[in-house]
């Protein structure tokens, strides 16, 4: 999975966000999403998916309520200099993150995350 994949998410519905935090280590992320019939990524059209951020070394979430769902309205990567400099203290004894990402919502609400994998599962 790659983040420039991720823009097929782009006007789909988020359903739920659920932290996993039951162990020392591992912690993740998993959004539930309902992508459009029209995503422009094929294979995610008009399907349900839960995205697993897994091995969360750093995120925030901060959200604004809104009537009605939450779309995404990108993502892109990166995160803030704030939540980078959360981790950089483990950096020089070689700690390394595959992914860095920023999932900005249609609402203002705004999920950043620095993590080892992303995997998508399509749901029946």
């Amino acid at each position: 999975m790659t983040i420039k994949e991720l823009d097929g998410l782009h006007d789909s519905d988020l359903l739920s966000v659920l932290y996993n935090t039951s162990g020392d280590t591992d912690w993740s992320i998993k959004l539930t999403i309902r992508c459009p019939n029209d995503s422009g990524y094929v294979p995610w059209d008009g399907k349900l998916l839960v995205l697993s951020v897994i091995d969360v070394a750093s995120s925030n979430y901060s959200v604004w309520g809104v009537a009605g769902s939450e779309t995404i309205d990108h993502v892109y990567p990166g995160v803030s200099a704030t939540l980078r400099e959360g981790t950089m203290k483990g950096r020089p004894i070689g700690a390394h993150f595959n992914f860095e990402f920023t999932i900005k919502f249609i609402s203002g609400s705004i999920l950043e995350v620095i993590c080892q994998d992303i995997q998508v599962e399509i749901m029946p």
